[in-house]
């Protein structure tokens, strides 16, 4: 009995040590102890032969630590890390777990302490919970959890695999254990292994047990695939066939499938193959987490734009028209000025705004009464690499994810493309239509060295939306990151854009030597491009403050990570009014097309990549594009912003200046054709004080401020909306020419006092003077009370001043107002 028991145990623990051989860890068992985990991976995810690649120079499997290894620890922020990949020089390090912690040195760390806080779950964390949404319940009670433990902690077992940049290697003398330290964000990532295939339909022979998954679909019948590799030789996928699997993931509580394998071989999203992340297990089969369409991702372009208003009119129209005809496919369209601004090299890099739909269909989104798509928005970075498969240039994107509390386990902080889009359980890639705008703009996306002092426009940004995103994961406390009109992707991805804006202009106006650098370099290209950047800083400062009021939870924090409020915590503010302050970026859509317009407008060059729900055939969803406010009704929700941009946009300086001067200019032209036309007769009208106030305020609001509303407000494109030259022209025509009809036609009907006045050629050639003065002054400034302004001085000094009350008999207005 002893011998059997002996080799019993034997056996027993050989298959842990297999099973621990590969780790895929999207579907990795729970970490048994640290010390089986320091003995995995080392053979079986190396290599063996061309058709893989590492998916990454250092890899490895973030594993939360104890709190008693915590406080045995001097390190304030660290976590165990299960190497599975690294450089040559440190391949005995692969399968050994390490301490991961951050370069002592590194700027890093002044960030870490400003996100490092006690973990205590609030009610409200709790009920997020019991709604079905996974919040780091591991933490909860925690003290000083800082980014990498809230990052390590994130979901409820250790299966958050990370890839490591800026890597230096330190030996702890107590324990005998290697430290990695690093300088900068790990970047969450998916399978230690990567390939560039063709699939060429399931493989029969090896249909074997399905998964419970597949079985509820009818038309998933096997779950193992053949693949042709690419050949690198020839340029074409004619290498090694080999059977690979791809599982079919199980669907949501709503019965939403994240991803379906059926018919894979056929979505033309694959015509140029398909990058596939994952590991291999104990028998050699590859197993595939994440897919990649590698025709995304290609420089080339099914489309280019040159002129601006027809780019204009593809942003703000064509992006997302009839997506649910493109169901399952891809696009990519450039919007650029000139065909030379297509080139490009490697280590070029692009700012990425993301952003994506809605899913309709049997198991889509509930769109309630607001018939609202709102979406999620992102920034990220985006490089120009060159593939290790193809030899050949292409982007690789990366996200900087402020993402809420889910019951999906998407973790916030920086994700490459393949985990946060392609991951067949947790991506986006099959369920929603996707747009990732990549912009280049070098005043931003390339760095400046003034005379040794350097400043990264991307740096800075990707370093503030890490802030946000490790301060999502712990819920500054509280575990819970919930959305708000005030607190959202949106709302504090472009907080993030907001204090990269200020830090950068106090960097500059604290470092005198860079001032004297420009001043002694006023025709450097650097220079140069530093100044449209300020001017870019400042154009979307107006953005994000459009009402020229900075939000006091935005100001709080910006001066906190400046450290001039040093004892002052990070705030969240769940006020909608302060959601409403910053309207612009209250919602996705509305965010992503702002935003690309300004860079449009400055001449940057844009790259649209799109998805409409790519991978295997799945009938019972299609894709549904963003929106704003009513989006699904466009002429109600197009009503709505156009109302709200016109109201809340307050006029500044420049805006009052040209109001004098389209009076000026009006005065002059009106006057020499009114008396010359004799139309016009000075006569000013003697009325008692309380007579002629009431008749001013009865005057701007009728006929000035509802006339305004209805022929400018309502009729004309915002300066906000992504309108093209042509349609603002014609829409302005338009209600021009209604604005001047109006007139003669209420003079019929409703206001009789003024016929035969409002029929008389010369009112209708002064009213169509004013229709056009206060249409400049709305599309200049965007604010409605310009031109009702205008409007209200205009009228007053013709009935007060010109005789024109004496033109209308029995007018209303000549009544005193109680």
């Amino acid at each position: 009995m002893k011998r059997r028991s002996w080799w019993l145990g034997v056996v027993f623990a050989m298959e842990i040590w297999l099973c621990r051989l590969v780790i895929i860890p999207d579907l990795a068992l729970p970490s048994l102890s640290l010390s089986i985990a320091s003995t995995t991976v080392a053979e079986n995810t190396s290599v063996r032969d061309n058709n893989y690649r590492s998916n990454g120079e250092w890899i490895g499997r973030l594993i939360l630590p104890s709190t008693t290894e915590i406080t045995k620890s001097e390190l304030t922020d660290w976590a165990w890390v299960e190497i599975s990949q690294a450089p040559a020089a440190h391949q005995q390090l692969i399968g050994k777990t390490a301490r991961l912690t951050w370069q002592p040195q590194a700027e890093i760390w002044q960030d870490v302490r400003q996100v490092t806080t006690d973990i205590n779950f609030t009610k409200g964390t709790i009920s997020s919970q019991k709604q079905g949404n996974i919040h780091p319940h591991r933490l909860n009670g925690r003290s000083q959890v800082g980014a990498l433990q809230s990052l390590a902690g994130g979901r409820a077992k250790d299966d958050v695999l990370v890839r490591l940049n800026g890597v230096n290697i330190s030996q702890d003398s107590d324990s005998n254990l290697p430290t990695i330290e690093i300088d900068r964000e790990p970047i969450q990532i998916t399978g230690n292994l990567k390939g560039l295939v063709k699939i060429l339909g399931t493989d029969e022979s090896k249909a074997g047990a399905l998964s419970a998954a597949c079985i509820q679909q009818r038309s998933c019948s096997n779950e193992y695939f053949r693949v042709r590799h690419y050949n690198l030789n020839s340029q074409r996928f004619d290498g090694q066939i080999e059977t690979i699997q791809i599982p079919q993931v199980a669907a949501k509580p709503s019965g939403l499938f994240p991803s379906k394998i059926a018919g894979l071989e056929n979505s033309p999203a694959g015509d140029r193959g398909w990058y596939i992340y994952g590991d291999r297990d104990r028998q050699g089969l590859f197993t595939v987490a994440a897919l990649q369409p590698r025709a995304l991702f290609e420089l080339t372009s099914s489309q280019q734009i040159f002129d601006r208003d027809k780019k204009l009119d593809y942003l703000n129209r064509q992006h997302w028209q009839n997506i649910a005809d493109k169901h399952g496919k891809l696009a990519r369209v450039t919007l650029l000025k000139h065909p030379e601004d297509l080139a490009v090299k490697q280590g070029d890099l692009a700012l990425v705004i993301h952003l994506f739909g809605g899913i309709g269909g049997k198991y889509g989104d509930n769109l309630g009464i607001w018939q609202t798509v709102t979406g999620h928005f992102a920034y990220g970075m985006a490089t120009v690499i060159r593939s290790e498969f193809t030899g050949e240039l292409e982007w690789s994107i990366d996200y900087n994810q402020i993402y809420a509390h889910n019951p999906d386990g998407i973790i916030a902080g920086k994700q490459d493309w393949a985990t946060y889009m392609g991951h067949l359980q947790r991506g986006w890639l099959a369920t929603r239509p996707v747009a990732d705008l990549l912009i280049s703009y070098p005043p931003v996306t390339v760095d400046y060295d003034f005379g040794g002092i350097k400043l990264s426009p991307l740096t800075e940004l990707q370093r503030q939306l890490n802030i946000f995103a490790a301060r999502y994961r712990t819920g500054d406390g509280t575990g819970n990151a919930s959305v708000t009109p005030a607190s959202s992707c949106v709302q504090d991805a472009n907080q993030a854009l907001y204090v990269t804006i200020k830090s950068l202009q106090d960097r500059v106006r604290s470092q005198p030597q860079i001032q004297a650098w420009m001043t002694s370099h006023t025709q450097d290209p650097q220079t140069q491009r530093f100044r449209e950047l300020q001017a870019l800083g400042t154009e979307l400062e107006t953005t994000l403050a459009p009402l020229g009021i900075v939000r006091q939870d935005w100001q709080q924090n910006t001066a906190k990570l400046a450290g001039i409020e040093t004892g002052k915590g990070f705030v969240i503010s769940s006020n909608p009014i302060a959601g409403l302050i910053t309207w612009q970026t209250m919602l996705p859509r509305g965010a992503q097309d702002g935003i690309a317009k300004i860079f449009d407008r400055r001449g940057a060059t844009i790259w649209v990549l799109n998805t409409f729900q790519v991978g295997g055939i799945d009938p019972d969803i299609f894709p549904i594009a963003p929106t704003i406010v009513f989006g699904l009704v466009p002429i109600l929700s197009t009503s709505i912003v156009r109302i709200w941009a016109g109201i809340v946009t307050l006029p500044n300086l420049a805006g009052w200046l040209l109001v004098i001067g389209l009076l000026a200019g009006y005065g002059v032209i009106a006057l020499a054709i009114g008396f010359k036309s004799k139309f016009l007769t000075f006569s000013l009208v003697r009325d008692r004080l309380q007579t002629k106030i009431g008749s001013l305020i009865h005057l701007f609001f009728m006929p000035a401020l509802v006339e305004e509303f209805i022929f400018r407000l309502l009729l004309i494109p915002h300066p906000i909306e992504t309108a093209t030259t042509d349609d603002i022209y014609l829409r302005s025509s338009i209600s021009l020419v209604l604005f001047i009809i109006y007139h003669p036609l209420n003079a019929l009907t409703f206001f009789k006092e003024g016929n035969p006045t409002f029929m008389d050629w010369r009112f209708l050639t002064l009213a169509g003077l004013l229709g056009i003065i206060c249409t400049i002054a709305y599309l200049s400034t965007g604010s409605i009370w310009l031109s009702v302004i205008i409007h209200w001085i205009v009228v007053a000094a013709w009935l007060k001043l010109f005789g024109g009350q004496q033109r209308l008999s029995n007018l209303k207005i000549n009544q005193p107002i109680a």
